[in-house]
């Protein structure tokens, strides 16, 4: 039920994002996105990529940029919490995008649970944007596992 619930929000959210109304302001026009089913080791508490998007194409001197990531995440023995953030680039070293909150597991360590993020800025002065979404375990005993992983950005 979970996993339909995150579906269907972000969904609605790149709904919201693409499909806008006749006369509203312009729309997104470039999109970068990446998709993996390859599974990615999160060594106990680093923070890791899990994926990527690649470089989408900033058509004006100052573009929007939304990015929508998500990972379903298998954790490991004791683990309490898991934060999720989006960086710039295509590695852990580049910038912040938005905030990296934990969030508490809400199974028992071990199991597998979906997170999913949305952030959004105005970049300037950039040919093109590129993201990667991140996770880190909090008080991870052994190495966690990104079974899955998407990443979509939108350019206006």
């Amino acid at each position: 039920m979970r996993r339909q619930l995150i579906g269907a929000w972000l969904l609605a959210c790149v709904g919201l994002l693409v499909f806008e109304p006749a006369g509203a302001a312009q729309s997104f026009n470039q999109l970068a996105f990446n998709t993996s089913t390859t599974d990615v080791a999160v060594v106990t508490t680093a923070e890791t990529t899990i994926i990527a998007s690649g470089p989408a194409t900033a058509g004006r001197q100052t573009v929007n940029v939304c990015v929508i990531g998500y990972v379903q995440f298998t954790t490991a023995a004791s683990t309490t919490a898991v934060t999720v953030r989006i960086r710039r680039g295509a590695a852990v070293g580049g910038t912040l995008v938005g905030e990296g909150n934990a969030e508490q597991v809400k199974a028992a360590a071990g199991s597998t649970e979906a997170f999913s993020i949305m952030v959004c800025e105005d970049r300037a002065d950039v040919a093109t944007v590129d993201y990667n979404l991140t996770l880190q375990a909090t008080a991870a005993g052994a190495n966690g596992s990104a079974l899955q992983s998407s990443i979509l950005v939108l350019v206006r």
